[in-house]
């Protein structure tokens, strides 16, 4: 179809076996656009009427601009394919240093050494330990080469938490007085997250709608609230009426084989069925809304980070208004940036993070955010399968970072990014019971787009 003619549009709708009222022929030629019309037809029911227009014409546009990468990795990792994933990171962060102005000037750990005075460095971490005098030793390296640098314990970095394979910058004074040269800490520099104030713009709300962990399949399921959630989006609400994106950041169905005798737990077994009934269940999100799916540790997809879309015997399951995303993801949202990450790491952050714990996952999201790397020390709790290319390092700041994983909900906002732990939509297991963790389930956290609004709708009957 090319041409947005009267006679063209009847004859192109009779081909594809749908009718269409002469006020919606109208608006169509005044308004419409052929992939719109491509699109109007795959999801209408064989008539189309004024109303049904009116719906496509009024929504914001949604970019297409989301387009999914299919990672560069390897399942018979060498030693070489583990150094191009930490290469990437070092030289992506990097270039994040040594952007500010603090960082103008820095050369490199092997002329730092030839240095006197103050230098300026950037190197990954490849140790942190105590001395038996209390001062901090780190060892650092770049791509030729590496030094100690220590901090002494009466200098103010001597409280930094400094974790392996982040990298970070140094500010010191160089002393040849040993038999290698050291660095003895001013500073420590990160790559950070800049601050951003947010003007709110004239734009009329446009809201993002997330949640996690949903877990279909699982005998401890929210299915009402889940129903109850989406009847909401559906509903005549003046909030739910400008939401126009969904997002699942994970853990979509519960799986099996995820952890020993998970079978006893599941009131669906086969996890293609889990994935059908969760295509039932969102085949009543409207279908202006946009709804992106993203893949989590109990999903049919690796468990290995970064994590591919589902492969399409899962997608073709789902409505046109399901896209699909790897995890982790930067989703570009009407100009925005929308960070989503399943979050595995957050494990491991809390363990490394002092005051960070489930509950108040505020500190390990804030620690991830001032590294720019979603998980910045390898392995732990963390499955990674080498890449050339480090897709967890936050290149581009986000203006709304989505996590999940912990079961947990809480809602932040570090320089500007605005940031949540979703909430998942599955009771407290026994796992958890004996973790003495209660979950924050079926709550809805919306944002919108264009103004600093955060709004939580809770679905959850127990409370």
């Amino acid at each position: 179809m090319s041409q947005l003619d009267r006679t063209s549009l009847i004859q192109y709708f009779n081909s594809n076996g749908v009718l269409i009222s002469p006020e919606a022929l109208d608006k169509l030629i005044k308004y419409s656009s052929s992939s719109m019309i491509e699109e109007m037809i795959r999801n209408s029911d064989g008539y189309i009427d004024e109303k049904y227009v009116d719906r496509y014409i009024s929504r914001p546009k949604i970019r297409n601009d989301y387009e999914v990468y299919l990672p560069d990795v390897r399942f018979n990792a060498s030693i070489e394919d583990f150094r191009r994933m930490f290469v990437s990171k070092y030289e992506k962060i990097i270039k994040i240093i040594t952007s500010s102005s603090s960082m103008r000037g820095s050369v490199s750990i092997k002329t730092a050494k030839r240095s006197q005075g103050e230098v300026k460095v950037v190197g990954m971490v490849s140790e942190v330990s105590m001395t038996k005098n209390g001062h901090k030793r780190i060892v650092i390296e770049d791509l030729e080469d590496s030094i100690t640098a220590i901090v002494m314990k009466d200098r103010g970095p001597i409280n930094e938490i400094i974790l392996e394979d982040e990298v970070i910058g140094i500010i010191g004074s160089v002393s040849q007085s040993s038999k290698d040269p050291v660095i003895f800490v001013n500073e420590i520099i990160r790559p950070d997250i800049p601050y951003r104030v947010m003007d709110e713009e004239k734009h009329d709300p446009v809201y993002v709608a997330s949640i996690s962990d949903i877990h279909v399949g699982s005998k401890t399921f929210r299915k009402n609230e889940f129903e109850s959630m989406v009847k909401w989006l559906a509903s005549s609400d003046s909030d739910a009426s400008k939401v126009k994106y969904l997002i699942l950041s994970g853990d979509v169905v519960d799986g099996i084989g995820v952890y020993p005798d998970q079978e006893n737990d599941l009131e669906i077994l086969n996890p293609l069925e889990q994935y059908a009934k969760l295509a039932e269940y969102l085949v009543d999100v409207p279908e202006d809304i946009k709804v992106f799916v993203m893949p989590g540790n109990h999903d049919t997809v690796r468990l290995s980070e970064p994590q591919p879309v589902f492969p399409p015997r899962i997608r073709d399951l789902f409505e046109p208004n399901v896209a699909f995303l790897p995890n982790p993801y930067n989703l570009k949202l009407e100009g925005k940036n929308v960070l989503v990450y399943h979050g595995m790491s957050l494990n491991d952050m809390i363990e490394l993070i002092p005051g960070a714990n489930y509950d108040s996952i505020g500190k390990a999201i804030e620690a991830i955010l001032i590294r720019r790397h979603l998980s910045p020390k390898y392995g732990g709790n963390t499955p990674m399968i080498p890449s050339a290319v480090d897709y967890h390092v936050i290149e581009e700041v986000p203006d709304i970072f989505i996590t999940g994983h912990i079961h947990s909900h809480y809602i932040g906002n570090y320089k500007g990014v605005r940031y949540v732990n979703s909430s998942t939509w599955q009771s407290q297991t026994e796992y958890q019971k004996m973790m003495n963790f209660n979950p924050k389930p079926s709550k809805l956290t919306i944002f919108d787009l264009y103004s600093r609004s955060i709004i939580v709708k809770d679905f959850d009957t127990t409370s």
